[in-house]
């Protein structure tokens, strides 16, 4: 029964519907019928009347309106007047003048990721940008062009088989939009060729203006630079160009679980491998949880070709005295097939919020006290309706930006290693107690890693993991922050993008 109940991964998936699904799926079907503001309402008919024929707008009560709706967290939905769903860049444009200039709430999205109310959810006109999930390959494969629309899925399975890849998502579901834009983009390929962000070539946008912008490096070096992590704040790019890299045909690695009486040996095995691994290509992602009751473990693994070479996974060799797993599935697959390997969106429609730490490297005490706080805080759960304590651990080399880094808003140039803190619940009523204990948990790691000699000056919180009202100088550095609010004044004098959310950069 231990074992069983211990191991959350091949589980979850089937309890937390079972428990959970009238809640996690209230909060998106509970919209409810309300006045719409006529002038925000007239907004929506005036985009529907001069939009191309391939172009919809969704009102309350359209299935597609339910759809667009939807958020990964159910805490972050919000019932808008009309979901417009643009496939051109010039009906972009027309939206984006229409809201400027009768200053109406918006917000955009892609993958609907965001923890923070108001960064992919609205009240007022919401654009999704699902119209542009385009993923064309250059003639030569050295870049290719991604719709904002896009997920990350799709994109690697336009590619399979072609030779070639870019440095995208880790885990199934994830929007292109936000993940660049957002916070600079994290990979499995982030050891070999840095951020997504230090991939890009282009980025084709509207303006806050509403006019057609196609931004790069040598034409516009300010904003080129600011859209690299800078948010959301600076107009919408319905195309990001990005650098391609070589690909094989097949990776290694997968999922594993483990149950809790393996947990300690994880922690070793992880501890070392942060240490000790020096191949570019290799890469694991531990996720430690508490859920159903126990704690426990997911592990995932990558390395960029067919098969590991002899020693870079030895620490989780159970032959060599390694933790023994629940589940193995750990192989050789495409890389579209290994991204899917995690059960991220077991989670999704449940209230929940993202939080992080930055670390100069992940020492054995640190991981041990996640693992605490999965047990202490993970207790206390069923109280209070959560269903799901996780510590994402992601032990990238500790060099990774020394020959990769090509600058960008948000800093990264000192090789920054995230933690991602994630806890789901049900349950409006239970909002404040997670709140509470996610800030909390995040400041006690902050502090023992302090306490342990980590100089965490200049390593900056990755905003795609931050609380919204995170401080600018805790996510760019009081330089960039100062930096990013000037071009704000000087491309959006208007304020036309603060009429959606973001981080203050004030």
């Amino acid at each position: 029964m231990q074992l069983c109940v211990g191991v959350f991964v091949a589980t979850l998936a089937l309890l937390l519907a079972a428990t959970s699904t009238a809640d996690a799926a209230s909060p998106s079907l509970r919209h409810q019928a309300r006045t719409v503001n006529a002038t925000v309402l007239n907004a929506c008919k005036s985009l529907t009347a001069n939009s191309s024929s391939a172009t919809e707008t969704n009102y309350f009560g359209s299935s597609a309106f339910l759809d667009n709706s939807l958020r990964y967290m159910s805490s972050t939905v919000q019932t808008p007047a009309c979901v417009y769903v643009p496939t051109t860049p010039e009906d972009l444009s027309k939206a984006i003048k229409i809201i400027g200039s009768q200053r109406l709430s918006f917000a955009v999205s892609s993958g609907k990721h965001a923890s923070n109310k108001g960064f992919s959810s609205t009240t007022g006109i919401q654009i999704s940008m699902k119209g542009f999930q385009h993923v064309n390959l250059s003639a030569d494969k050295s870049y290719v062009d991604i719709g904002s629309g896009n997920i990350w899925d799709n994109v690697y399975a336009a590619l399979q088989g072609t030779g070639v890849n870019i440095v995208g998502g880790r885990v199934t579901g994830v929007g292109v939009g936000g993940f660049i834009s957002g916070g600079g983009g994290f990979s499995w390929k982030t050891n070999q060729y840095g951020l997504t962000i230090d991939t890009l070539l282009q980025a084709d946008m509207v303006m806050p203006d509403g006019s057609l912008k196609s931004v790069t490096e040598q034409s516009d070096p300010d904003l080129f630079w600011a859209l690299k992590g800078g948010g959301n704040r600076f107009g919408i790019v319905y195309n990001w160009r990005l650098k391609t890299n070589p690909q094989t045909d097949l990776v290694y690695g997968g999922l594993r679980t483990y149950t809790f009486d393996q947990i300690d040996s994880v922690v070793k095995a992880v501890s070392n491998f942060a240490v000790n691994n020096k191949d570019p290509k290799a890469q694991v992602l531990p996720t430690f949880n508490f859920v159903l009751g126990q704690p426990g473990v997911s592990l995932l693994a990558f390395y960029d070709g067919p098969s590991a070479p002899a020693g870079v996974f030895d620490g989780f060799d159970t032959s060599k005295g390694g933790p023994k797993p629940f589940t193995d599935a750990w192989k050789a697959q495409s890389f579209g097939d290994l991204v899917r390997a995690t059960p991220s969106n077991a989670t999704q429609y449940t209230r929940g919020q993202f939080m992080s730490v930055t670390f100069q490297n992940f020492s054995q005490s640190i991981i041990e006290q996640c693992v605490n706080q999965t047990k202490v805080i993970g207790a206390q759960s069923f109280l209070h309706g959560g269903s799901f304590v996780s510590y994402d651990v992601e032990p990238f080399l500790m060099t990774y930006s020394d020959n990769t880094n090509k600058g960008g808003a948000w800093p990264h140039s000192n090789s920054p290693l995230p933690l991602n803190i994630y806890f789901a619940w049900n349950g409006e009523l239970n909002d404040d107690f997670w709140n509470e204990q996610i800030r909390e948990t995040a400041k006690l790691l902050r502090a023992q890693a302090v306490a342990e000699g980590q100089n965490l000056d200049g390593l900056y919180l990755y905003p795609n993991y931050a609380v919204v009202d995170t401080p600018a100088s805790e996510l760019y550095g009081s330089e960039n922050a100062a930096r990013l609010q000037t071009l704000r004044q000087r491309y959006d004098p208007q304020d036309v993008m603060g009429l959606t959310t973001f981080f203050s950069f004030v």
